[in-house]
């Protein structure tokens, strides 16, 4: 899911996709050229969020791991 604390990513990537569509439409006149470019904008920062999604799943799973050898070794007295 798409992180809802920053916005400005989404705003930025929001007026590029709206040039890149008139540039298309006014000065190329080839609406399905921006359209391609603007999936491939969307695109990559969807990927950029899943990647730091992945990592911050990671990061709370090595904590978890931690948290349960800690108390594991003080339940068995390793």
């Amino acid at each position: 899911m798409l992180s809802l604390d920053r916005p400005t990513p989404r705003i930025a990537l929001s007026a590029l996709s709206l040039l890149i569509l008139l540039y298309s439409l006014f000065i190329a006149q080839q609406i399905l050229l921006g359209v391609l470019a603007i999936v491939a904008v969307w695109l990559v920062y969807i990927f950029y969020e899943l990647v730091v999604t992945l990592g911050r799943i990671a990061g709370a799973l090595e904590r978890l791991v931690e948290v349960r050898d800690a108390e594991s070794q003080r339940e068995f007295g390793d």
